[in-house]
């Protein structure tokens, strides 16, 4: 007779994913929308996110790249630029990019009057500065690391209010005051994904890169004639000092288009050839969340 060996079903491993912020943060949102089986961690800065990643503390890690009304999140662009100059950067990559629509309010211990100072992100106050101007002149506003360390900070203080996402104000027990901050305006944050390859990837259609130029007239003109020749539409670009360099640049760029399409592939390889740094620093689906 044969004898029968059950095996127990392996599980999978649990998705092990650093977010920035503290917990209730749009980040934090982001991060349960997406992986809502996932290991979550909350990192209060986006500097410690990426530290606590090449630290191995975490499988990938969240964090938000950009906001339709502020831009670049520029603490992010700037560990992305570091991250391309590392052997690290060839297995750590943007996986993924997930728009979110974000909808600001208004919120305050109840009973709260008048409203001596705000706090929050810098992208709500960019976002909402003509909101406030109007309606709130006289309030200070003060700027902090993220939205959920504003909410944490009106929960304690008399005469401060926060600027956050609806979601965080029972949290910390706080009262929407309204729920008009911005709202003429239509507003996203768009979060990426970075780590190594995600199981079950979707297909690619964006590639970011991170690249440093020859000193001299021109050469800029020359990278983005590369993509409009072969119609690969630009869809964020960003410049910042390289350090010891005066006067000159590194350059972060996405756009449309991944490998192994041949336009994408030619591109790069001419890039290669007339940059004096390149690296790709991912290909990936954009999702909306």
């Amino acid at each position: 007779m044969f004898k029968v060996e059950h095996m127990a079903a392996k599980t999978p491993p649990i998705l092990r994913l650093g977010y920035f912020g503290r917990a209730g943060s749009f980040s934090h949102l982001a991060a349960q929308r997406r992986f809502p089986k996932a290991g979550l961690s909350e990192c209060p800065t986006v500097e410690e996110a990426f530290d606590r990643l090449h630290a191995g503390e975490f499988g990938h890690i969240l964090v938000p790249i950009e906001n339709a009304s502020s831009g670049i999140i520029t603490n992010t662009a700037d560990q992305l630029m570091r991250l391309a100059k590392t052997e690290a950067g060839k297995t750590l990559q943007i996986r993924e990019a997930l728009a979110m629509r974000v909808r600001l309010v208004l919120m305050a211990r109840p009973g709260t009057s008048p409203i001596r100072k705000i706090y929050s992100h810098r992208a709500p106050f960019d976002h909402s500065r003509d909101w406030l101007r109007k309606h709130y002149p006289q309030a200070e506003q003060i700027i902090v690391e993220s939205t959920s360390e504003a909410a944490a900070l009106a929960a304690k203080e008399e005469g401060a209010a926060a600027i956050a996402g609806e979601h965080i104000a029972g949290q910390f027990q706080l009262a929407i005051i309204t729920r008009q901050v911005g709202a003429e305006v239509a507003n996203q944050t768009t979060f990426i994904v970075i780590g190594p390859p995600l199981a079950r990837p979707a297909r690619a259609t964006h590639t970011s890169l991170v690249f440093e130029l020859p000193h001299k007239s021109g050469s800029l003109v020359a990278v983005l004639q590369v993509l409009a020749r072969r119609r690969l539409n630009l869809t964020k670009i960003l410049s910042r000092p390289i350090p010891g360099r005066f006067e000159e640049y590194r350059f972060m760029i996405e756009f449309h288009g991944a490998a192994p399409k041949k336009d994408v592939v030619k591109a790069l390889v001419k890039l290669g050839k007339i940059t004096d740094f390149l690296a790709v620093i991912g290909s990936y689906p954009v999702r909306r969340i």
